[in-house]
């Protein structure tokens, strides 16, 4: 009787001693998801302010010492996964810079490129349309390639699933892809223009470009009203993935 009485005894401390387990181990898991939640706030904020200066590259220590464990693990990643996407963005900022596109259609500069055989606008031209085809290209294979990853952390299911969601959401409805279209066609009506600058006689009076005929003033000025507004578009797009990112917070 003894024996069984003892036998229960340590069934019945194995039992607490595991639920005693359970519980620690429930507000370990609490106490690191609600850490989580504070440095993803802090890491973020700071991720969105230093990538508004996108002359430079962005840099961040995405590590931190209060998370462990899976937390630490799906923090690390998500922070990197930002970083990349801004990184990329802003490359792509400082190379457009770089090919003078803010100056494509400066009227002096057009003037001065005129007398010889505007060889300097075409190359810019040729240059923006890579630099923007790569861009197009390098933002894609990036969210597939976090798609990839994510799919292979090793990390609890729970917490892993709705970031592979949330990236797969990402990929189908990427606002960067969107703003890139806008972009290319911004180019597109550049091009045009470009044309009608180099095929048609024109002077340049107070800053402005002066075609010899209505038809051309007209076509010009349409597509010129194009690119504003496309111009507005982009700024709205911005304004969008500005939100995404502090929806993360």
């Amino acid at each position: 009787m003894r024996r069984i009485m003892s036998i229960v005894v340590v069934v019945i401390l194995a039992i607490v001693a595991y639920l005693g387990y359970q519980h620690y181990q429930l507000k370990q898991s609490e106490a690191q998801r609600q850490m989580f939640d504070v440095v993803m706030t802090e890491k973020m904020q700071t991720l969105y302010d230093v990538a508004q200066d996108w002359s430079k590259p962005v840099t961040m220590d995405v590590h931190d010492a209060r998370l462990s464990g899976d937390y630490q693990v799906l923090s690390e990643f998500i922070l990197n996964y930002w970083l990349n996407n801004i990184e990329t963005r802003n490359t792509y900022l400082r190379d457009l810079e770089a090919a003078k596109w803010n100056h494509v259609l400066d009227v002096n500069r057009l003037d001065a490129d005129r007398k010889q055989k505007f060889v300097e606008t075409e190359q810019m031209l040729q240059t923006v349309r890579r630099i923007m085809t790569q861009y197009q290209r390098q933002n894609l294979a990036d969210k597939q390639d976090a798609l990839a990853k994510v799919k292979t952390l090793d990390i609890d299911h729970m917490l892993q699933q709705p970031l592979q969601e949330k990236l797969e959401k990402n990929l189908k409805l990427d606002q960067e892809s969107a703003l890139i279209v806008v972009e290319l066609q911004i180019l597109d009506k550049t091009e045009q223009m470009f044309v009608l600058l180099k095929e048609n006689d024109w002077h340049k009076e107070n800053g402005q470009i002066m075609f010899q005929k209505d038809a051309q003033v007209k076509q010009f000025n349409a597509l010129y009203q194009d690119v504003l507004k496309l111009n507005k578009e982009i700024e709205q797009k911005k304004k969008q993935n500005a939100e995404e990112i502090e929806g993360e917070f």
